[in-house]
C-alpha cells in the first residue's frame, strides 16, 4: 500500500462543493482509503488566464491502485464532475493532481511523479505541509521550498476559508433572504419548510447542472434491409427553467434521425435525453441545439432535425403577459439541413 499526495482545486459553480464530492467519490473506491484533509485555501489563479479564484486543499490517501490506475480513476472522477478546460491553465470544475506517489519517480508520456510543478506552487505546497507528518521523505524539500517561494511570490493569495455550506444549505439561506425582502414573514407558519422545499426543487428540477456528459443510453445495430429509415420520436413532454429570469418554460420536443451504418439509439433513451438536457438553467435555443448535437455525437447518423415548441413564464406572467403564446425553435444536422425534401418529411409528421 503506498502513502499518495493529491492537489485538488476548483473555480467553476460551487468550488467547495466540488471538491467535496471528488473526496466522496475517491473514498467509494474500495482500494482507497482518503487518510487526511488539509484545510480548504482560496487560492489566486496562475497562468495568466483572466479566471476567478480557486479554492484548493490537499489530500493524503493509501491506495493499493497502481500510479496508472489512480491517475485512470481520477480522470473518470473528474469527468463525472463535468470537469471542462478550454484553455490550458483555464478555468475548471474539478482538477485532482497526483503530486507524490510514494517515494517513486514516474517519467511517462502521461505521468510524471512527484508532479514538475510541485515545488512551484505555493498554493500545492502550503496545504501539502499541513498534512505531511515530519518523517515523510519529502517533507524536509517541502519545507525549504515553502521558505523559498514566500520570499519570491507576492501576488499570490493564499487564504484559509471556513468550511462552506452545503448546496441545499446556500439555497434555503438565499430563500429566507428573498421571503424576507418580499416583505414575507420566514417565520411564518406556512413558510418555515418553504426554504428546504425550495433546495429540494433546485436539486431535481436542475438536476443536470453538474453532471458530466449524457451517458444513460444503449446502441443498436439494426439489420441491412431496416437501415436508413427515418426514425421520429414526437411529442416528448418537457419542463426546463429559464437562465434570464428563472421561470419555467415548458412543452414538446420532437426530434428525428437517420441512421448511418444501421446504428440506432434505444427509443426510451431519446425522452432521457430530452429530460437530461431540460434538467439546467438555460435558453429554448440551446436545448434546442444540445439535443440535435448530443444526438450527433451518440450516433454519428446522416442527419438529425429538432423541433422545440414551449411556452415560456416569463413572458405570461411577467412583462407583456401574453397567455398562451408558444415558442417555436428548429435545429438541422447533415441530410435534414442540406436536403429540404427530407427536411419536409419530418415537418409533415408533426
Amino acid at each position: 500500500m503506498e502513502t499518495v499526495y493529491l492537489s485538488l482545486g476548483s473555480n467553476l459553480g460551487d468550488r467547495q462543493h466540488y471538491l467535496e464530492q471528488a473526496l466522496t467519490l475517491l473514498g467509494t473506491n474500495q482500494k482507497v482509503m482518503v487518510s487526511k484533509q488539509s484545510s480548504f485555501y482560496e487560492t489566486s489563479p496562475v497562468g495568466g488566464v483572466v479566471q476567478d479564484n480557486f479554492i484548493n486543499l490537499a489530500i493524503e490517501i493509501m491506495t493499493t491502485l497502481s500510479a496508472q490506475e489512480l491517475l485512470d480513476l481520477i480522470h473518470t472522477i473528474e469527468k463525472q464532475l463535468n470537469r471542462q478546460r478550454l484553455v490550458h491553465w483555464g478555468p475548471r470544475t474539478i482538477d485532482i493532481d497526483i503530486i507524490f506517489y510514494g517515494e517513486q519517480q514516474i517519467d511517462q508520456a502521461n505521468l510524471k511523479v512527484p508532479h514538475p510543478e510541485a515545488f512551484n506552487r505555493y498554493f500545492v505546497l502550503q496545504p501539502l505541509a499541513e498534512i505531511m507528518e515530519d518523517s515523510a521523505p519529502v517533507k524536509a524539500q517541502v519545507n525549504t521550498a515553502l521558505e523559498q517561494l514566500a520570499k519570491t511570490v507576492t501576488d499570490q493569495r493564499l487564504e484559509k476559508v471556513a468550511v462552506d455550506l452545503t448546496p441545499k444549505e446556500k439555497i434555503a439561506a438565499a430563500v429566507k433572504t428573498i421571503l424576507s425582502a418580499v416583505g414575507e414573514d420566514p417565520q411564518r407558519e406556512g413558510l418555515v419548510e418553504t426554504p428546504q422545499r425550495v433546495a429540494k426543487m433546485y436539486e431535481e428540477i436542475l438536476a443536470s447542472q453538474t453532471k458530466g456528459p449524457f451517458e444513460d443510453y444503449k446502441l443498436f445495430e439494426t439489420s441491412p434491409d431496416e437501415r436508413n429509415q427515418l426514425i421520429v420520436m414526437k411529442d416528448i413532454p418537457f419542463y426546463s427553467m429559464c437562465e434570464h429570469h428563472m421561470l419555467p418554460f415548458f412543452g414538446q420536443v420532437h426530434v428525428a434521425y437517420l441512421p448511418q451504418a444501421g446504428k440506432i439509439i434505444g427509443l426510451s433513451k431519446i425522452p432521457r435525453l430530452v429530460e437530461y438536457v431540460s434538467q439546467k438553467l438555460q435558453v429554448q435555443e440551446n436545448l434546442t441545439r444540445e439535443i440535435a448535437e448530443t444526438l450527433v455525437e451518440i450516433l454519428a447518423p446522416l442527419g438529425v432535425a429538432v423541433v422545440v415548441e414551449a411556452r415560456h413564464m416569463c413572458v405570461e406572467m411577467r412583462g407583456i403577459k401574453k397567455l398562451n403564446s408558444h415558442t417555436k425553435t428548429s435545429y438541422y444536422t447533415g441530410v435534414f439541413e442540406t436536403d429540404a425534401n427530407m427536411r419536409q418529411e419530418f415537418l409533415a409528421g408533426l
